[in-house]
């Protein structure tokens, strides 16, 4: 019998990252509606999540160059102000053994016999949420505020009689 643990060397795994990376994707892609060629933008973040920050920020000046905005980096050369306040951006992992053997300790020994999962599941969801609100850099006034923007990553691996079966969006 043998056990696999995943190990990174990073402070997130391949796959959080993916998730965290994609599900931004996603949410960027779904804005509409903001009427910005040949303007001068301002991007401010709002998050709870400052590690993800200069991802979205980036995410979110490509959007605007790729429909003819020009990203400015102060506000006092902008025509208009992007506020992004990002509601949530994050990963959700969830384990489930349906039937298997749990690692045991082996009496005066000091380790432990491996787990063996028959019949189990392992899934890791990404998910952002975010709004864009659009106002006017001289004035402050208010213009357009997009819908949530929402973006959903999965990735999911299944073991059904020790075989593994992979599902995901990320790859």
């Amino acid at each position: 019998c043998s056990t696999t643990r995943y190990i990174t060397q990073t402070k997130r795994s391949v796959i959080e990252q993916l998730l965290l990376t994609k599900s931004i994707d996603k949410a960027v892609a779904k804005i509409d509606n903001l009427k910005i060629q040949g303007s001068k933008v301002y991007i401010e973040i709002v998050s709870l999540a400052p590690a993800e920050e200069n991802y979205l920020r980036k995410a979110v000046s490509l959007w605007f160059l790729q429909n003819k905005a020009v990203v400015v980096e102060t506000k006092d050369k902008a025509d208009y102000i992007a506020s992004i306040l990002v509601k949530s951006v994050g990963t959700d992992k969830i384990d489930t053994n349906y039937l298997g053997i749990p690692s045991l300790p082996v009496p005066f020994v000091g380790i432990f016999t491996p787990e063996v999962e028959i019949l189990a599941s392992k899934h890791q969801k990404g998910y952002t949420e975010m709004q864009i609100t659009l106002c006017y850099a001289s004035t402050g006034e208010f213009i357009y505020k997009t819908k949530p923007l929402i973006g959903k990553t999965h990735f999911s691996t299944y073991k059904i009689f020790l075989i593994p079966i992979r599902q995901d969006d990320i790859f």
